[in-house]
């Protein structure tokens, strides 16, 4: 259900000096962008001397909710009023129980490792993030997005991926060559392309283009899912990393939930065995409880 933001409301709440603040930067065009996540907004706010600051606003069941890196004393500091304004600019549509990050569950690997990481000084932590980057696309992809240094993907490079996909599925299930372990291989190299262009700012294009590596995973999965003895878990990674990018598309993307339920009801009953796509609870947050009952009786 959404809900609508009373903006003077919120000016109260969080003060004069706040909003003033919170107004520079907008003026200074903070943020440069935001995403809807977890029923509410995400961006990161810079500011000249500051490290950047990482922020989410949302409407929870304790009412209006801020988080920031920033780590101010006050509930509501300068940087989430900055992102609120943001949002409310774009008219980002308000869920009425949002979800902040810092209840999502994190793998205590994971955590731990951050503690770890805590204790790095910045310059040989940055050099490892870098050293680490420059072998690894996704880890490259993922840090110039938090760095705000990636544009939203043009026609041409979506075209160029779509061929990419279509080549990969098409010698994988070449009958000169293939064997279940180029599938396999395939597989992961049509997730590894979803998850550097998933790390794009979203578009509803780039939502199409993950659809249609779903499908073409689909298509080449059924030798796997017959030697389901030897490969049932990678086929499991492999399907959980296209569905998850997709469906985090579909929150940053908010299509219309009646098309995009038509779609994945097409890509669902077009595939041989389970497509990769079909978890419908899943997509509960972008289609809501209706429509996900209805792919649900599909079965």
């Amino acid at each position: 259900m959404a809900v609508r933001i009373d903006i003077d409301a919120l000016r109260d709440a969080a003060g004069p000096v706040t909003c003033a603040a919170a107004d520079s930067l907008r003026a200074a065009g903070q943020p440069e962008r935001l995403v809807p996540v977890g029923g509410g907004a995400s961006g990161v706010v810079s500011e000249a001397g500051q490290p950047p600051y990482e922020v989410w606003v949302g409407v929870t069941t304790d009412g209006f909710t801020a988080e920031c890196d920033c780590l101010a004393a006050e509930a509501l500091c300068a940087h989430a009023m900055a992102l609120s304004l943001a949002a409310l600019e774009d008219e980002l549509p308000w869920s009425s129980a949002a979800t902040p990050p810092s209840v999502l569950s994190i793998d205590a690997k994971v955590a731990e490792l951050a503690e770890i990481a805590r204790g790095i000084p910045a310059r040989r932590l940055t050099m490892l993030v870098a050293e680490w980057a420059a072998t690894d696309r996704v880890l490259e992809s993922a840090l110039l997005a938090r760095a705000g240094r990636l544009a939203p993907p043009s026609t041409a490079e979506l075209d160029d991926l779509r061929r990419t996909i279509d080549g990969l599925a098409h010698e994988a299930t070449d009958d000169r060559y293939w064997d279940l372990h180029d599938v396999e291989k395939t597989g992961r190299a049509i997730a590894e392309e979803i998850e550097v262009l998933a790390q794009r700012p979203p578009t509803p294009e780039a939502l199409l283009v993950v659809e249609e590596a779903a499908r073409a995973w689909d298509r080449i999965v059924p030798p796997l899912l017959d030697a389901r003895e030897a490969y049932e878990e990678e086929v499991a990674e492999i399907g959980d990393a296209l569905r998850a990018a997709h469906v985090r598309l579909c929150e940053q993307v908010q299509p219309d939930p009646d098309e995009l339920a038509a779609r994945l009801t097409e890509i669902i009953e077009a595939a041989e065995v389970d497509s990769c796509l079909d978890e419908p609870w899943d997509y509960l947050a972008v289609l809501g409880r209706q429509r996900v009952k209805a792919l649900r009786q599909l079965h």
